[in-house]
This record gives C-alpha cells, sequence and structure tokens, in this order.
C-alpha cells in the first residue's frame, strides 16, 4: 500500500537532503588549488534524476564561500596591490629576523625617512631634503672640494712705481736769486723775522751776527730778555676751560664721576701735553728763572682743575703735579742765588702751601735753603 505524500513534506525533504551535503561540499573547498579564480567543481553525489539543491542555483553565495576558503589558505597568499604595500610602508616597522629570504634586499625604514610616494623606483628626481634626512637614507652626495678664498688683506698701494725713487723737492728759488724778505725793503724787519724758525734765528744770531766775536756777543748777552711766559699761560688757561666745557652742566649729574672723566679725558691730555712741551723748551734753554716763574703760575691753575672720585682718573692729575715739582728743583739747584733773593723768599713760601697738594715738593726745601744761604753769604 503506497501513501503519497503532499507538496510540503517534499520540500522538507529537500531541505534536509541539501543540509546533510553541506559538510561534504566545505570539505571539498578545503583542496581547491591556489589559482582557481572560480568555486571548484563538487562532485554530484546524487543522481541524475535527483533534484538541484539550493547551492547550485546561488551561485554568488557559492564564490563568497570560496574566496573566503583561499584567504585562508596557509600554503598560498594573495598578492598585496602597489596601494596596500605604500600603506603597510606608512605604518610601524615589523623589523625581519632573517626568516624571509629577500630580507637583505629590502632597505629598513630609518626614523627620519619620509614617507613612500607612489614615485616610481626607477626615477630620476632627486627630492630636496635636509642634510641629516640624506645621512640616515644612505644617500649622501660628495662632499664639495674647498675652494681657495684670495686673501682679504687690502694689497698696499704704492706712491711710485717699483724702482723708481721718489720726485725731489721742486726749489722755487732760482739759481742764485734772493728771497723776496731781502728785495722787499717797504716791510717791516720785526715782521719779517715772525715767520721765521727757532732754529733759522739762531743761526743768524750766533752764526752771521756774532761770528766769533766777543764785543758784538757781550753786547747782544746784555740785552737779552727772559722769556715770555705769558703765552704759555693763556694756552694752560684755555686748555683749563676746555676741561670744565667739556663736564656735564645738569644740576642731576656728578661733575667728578666716571662719565664725567670720561668726557674730560681728552683734554686733560691736552693740558698734560702743554705742561710737558713748556718746561721741557725751558728747561733746554736753561732759563731757570723764567721756569722757576712758569712753576709758580702753572702750579695754581693745576689745582683748580678737577679732582675726580676715583684714584685712578687723579693719576694724570698727580702726574703733572710731580712734573712740576721736578722742574722746580731743577730750577733751584742750577738757578742757585742768581734767581734772586726775592724769588726764592717767595718761592719758599709757596712750598708750604704746594705740600698739600703734592708731599714731594718737600724735597725741594733743602735746595731752596742752599740757595737763599748762598745769597745772603753774597750780599
Amino acid at each position: 500500500m503506497t501513501t503519497e505524500t503532499s507538496p510540503d513534506e517534499h520540500q522538507q525533504q529537500e531541505i534536509r537532503l541539501a543540509l546533510s551535503e553541506i559538510p561534504s561540499r566545505l570539505e571539498a573547498l578545503h583542496f581547491v588549488t591556489a589559482d582557481a579564480r572560480t568555486p571548484a567543481t563538487v562532485p554530484n553525489h546524487q543522481g541524475r534524476d535527483e533534484p538541484t539543491s539550493i547551492f547550485n542555483s546561488y551561485s554568488p553565495h557559492l564564490d563568497n564561500i570560496t574566496n573566503i576558503a583561499l584567504f585562508h589558505n596557509e600554503d598560498q597568499t594573495p598578492m598585496p596591490s602597489p596601494d596596500e604595500i605604500i600603506i603597510s610602508q606608512r605604518g610601524r616597522r615589523r623589523f625581519n629576523n632573517g626568516s624571509s629570504p629577500d630580507s637583505g634586499s629590502t632597505p629598513l625604514r630609518m626614523p627620519f625617512q619620509r614617507t613612500p610616494t607612489k614615485v616610481p623606483l626607477s626615477t630620476s628626481m632627486i627630492l630636496r631634503s635636509s642634510p641629516r634626512k640624506r645621512l640616515t637614507m644612505g644617500s649622501t652626495p660628495p662632499e664639495p672640494e674647498p675652494t681657495v678664498m684670495p686673501s682679504p688683506t687690502k694689497p698696499r698701494q704704492r706712491l711710485w712705481r717699483q724702482g723708481l725713487p721718489p720726485a725731489k723737492k721742486l726749489r722755487m728759488i732760482e739759481e742764485g736769486g734772493k728771497p723776496i724778505a731781502q728785495l722787499n725793503e717797504e716791510t717791516p724787519l720785526s715782521l719779517l723775522l715772525q715767520g721765521m724758525s727757532q732754529q733759522q734765528l739762531i743761526r743768524l744770531i750766533v752764526g752771521d751776527l756774532v761770528a766769533g766775536d766777543a764785543e758784538t756777543e757781550l753786547r747782544l748777552r746784555t740785552r737779552l730778555p727772559m722769556p715770555d711766559i705769558n703765552p704759555m699761560e693763556e694756552e694752560l688757561l684755555h686748555a683749563k676751560r676746555q676741561i670744565f666745557r667739556s663736564l656735564p652742566t645738569s644740576r642731576l649729574c656728578k661733575k667728578t664721576d666716571s662719565s664725567a672723566y670720561s668726557r674730560a679725558a681728552l683734554h686733560l691730555n691736552e693740558f698734560k701735553r702743554l705742561l710737558t712741551a713748556h718746561t721741557k723748551q725751558l728747561y733746554d734753554s736753561a732759563n731757570w728763572d723764567a721756569l722757576l716763574d712758569y712753576v709758580t703760575m702753572a702750579w695754581p691753575i693745576l689745582r683748580a682743575t678737577p679732582h675726580w672720585d676715583s684714584a685712578t682718573h687723579n693719576v694724570t692729575r698727580r702726574q703733572c703735579f710731580k712734573l712740576l715739582a721736578c722742574h722746580c728743583l731743577a730750577a733751584v739747584k742750577n738757578g742757585g742765588p742768581l734767581l734772586g733773593m726775592v724769588r726764592l723768599q717767595a718761592t719758599d713760601k709757596n712750598l708750604r702751601d704746594w705740600a698739600r697738594d703734592f708731599d714731594d715738593i718737600q724735597s725741594c726745601q733743602s735746595a731752596l735753603s742752599k740757595a737763599i744761604s748762598k745769597g745772603r753769604a753774597t750780599l
């Protein structure tokens, strides 16, 4: 007795049969080769008359299962695309322990290496980077050879060509001619003598006028005046005014500090230069009376110069006092009683006053006492 099945029961039977074939189909997919791009042909264990299963009619689902199986295959890995290679290089570098056969051919990425771009490796374009990056990337260009620069010193300029002597001074006076001072009789003699130098006047008087004549020399000697120190005094007073003129005029600024000294230092040196030149001129000419009078005149002017707060700034002032004291001693020793009792006694009074400014001036006291005693003995 045959029992007829209903359509619903027939459909459920087909579903059970399809579900029972799933394990066998998955087992067959594991043996698919790597180069297969389409799902492998699974042998049909059913007969020809059996109905087609649900997997045979739904091919996209079967393709996805095949791709999953190919991806999980341990024997063969898929070839990555160029974009995937660049993305993997941008991430953290995984150091290879040497298991890969081509580990030595691929250089490791250093910390300061730039991110790779989609530029072919065979390009000839040189990318700009800092020297430190070039050193780390191993593409250091050859160092340029140092260029030899010429010496920066300026060559000396020659006033004349080498081998030629300098040009001789032109003689404006004709041979055998006379100077205009001898030809021009209208000009006074005193005015013409002002243009002469000191050495010219000495040669004129001693060499031409006296010329070894004792009477003429004695007559001229009795008429020689004492050197005039008034122009020297005017120069010293002018130098002192320049010192005080250089000082700050504001009531808020001190006139004896370091800043004021820096402004007056130049004029102080000029004042010292004038003292040295004047005393040397009188000392070399052996005019002891004029030298002693000059010391008496210059000492108060020197005392009136500023006394600075710092001891180092008063060195120039102290040197000037020492210069005057030395010439005072030289004038008293060499002049002696010839200086006159009036001048010697006036100097004796001045020494007591000058001792407050310079202590070493007392060394002149003994020489002055001897000169005074000799002068009194001759009276």
